[in-house]
């Protein structure tokens, strides 16, 4: 009888990690696709009418996944909004924050800031044109039709967007990708071993509930 419980608990336990296992996997699958790509659109920041560019300062980017030992890369990617008045390309960058102050001193901007999924634009007065930012001192920088900035995601950084000629407005479309390429190779580990704690649960479990042993007609308990 003991044997029976506890192979019972055994396949409780196997059944439930099996069950973990797999919707674990199957989120994992269907978030990143095979390719290990997500991408979340941030929306859209419109620019005041004489601001050459928007401020963003970002104190983390998490590159990995919740519980699971992977990691990735975050990129920012800068497309002109339908219907955009400035030129058919955009400049992204980003620097540290004394960096990017050193180059917006005096120049019209905007500061954008993300609350609760929504974005609220600040614009700043200046006195002067900016510099062409192709120029400046940026840690990194992207530029085109579709300007892809990979952040950096361990430290606080600063996000500078133009258009690349530096006119103003800015009217952008945002878009936040995660690139974790061993996303699809964990998710097919969990996957097969919540499968083979499914098979071992479900054995223990039959095992657990079935019937005992026969009793031969020699063994029979006379009244």
């Amino acid at each position: 009888m003991m044997k029976r419980v506890v192979a019972g608990f055994f396949a409780l336990l196997l059944l439930a990690t099996a069950a973990v296992a797999l919707l674990s996997g199957g989120w994992t699958w269907s978030t990143f696709g095979t390719a290990g790509i997500v991408s979340t659109p941030m929306g859209r920041l419109t620019g005041s009418p004489t601001g050459q560019a928007i401020v963003i300062d970002v104190e983390r980017v998490r590159g990995d996944i919740p519980y699971l030992p992977v990691s990735g890369t975050a990129a920012l990617i800068a497309t002109p909004a339908i219907g955009a008045p400035g030129p058919p390309e955009i400049f992204i960058a980003q620097a540290p924050a004394k960096t990017a102050n050193d180059y917006l001193t005096g120049a019209r901007y905007d500061v954008a800031r993300l609350s609760n999924g929504a974005w609220t634009l600040t614009p700043v007065p200046g006195f002067r044109d900016l510099d062409p930012p192709q120029g400046a001192n940026w840690q990194t920088s992207a530029g085109g039709p579709s300007a892809r900035l990979l952040l950096d995601a361990q430290s606080p950084t600063t996000v500078v967007v133009m258009n690349a000629d530096g006119s103003p407005p800015v009217d952008v479309l945002l878009t936040l990708q995660m690139d974790v390429p061993d996303a699809v190779m964990i998710a097919v580990v969990i996957a097969i071993i919540g499968l083979v704690a499914l098979i071992l649960g479900l054995v223990l479990l039959r095992a657990a509930l079935g019937r005992g042993r026969s009793r031969g007609v020699h063994e029979a308990v006379r009244p």
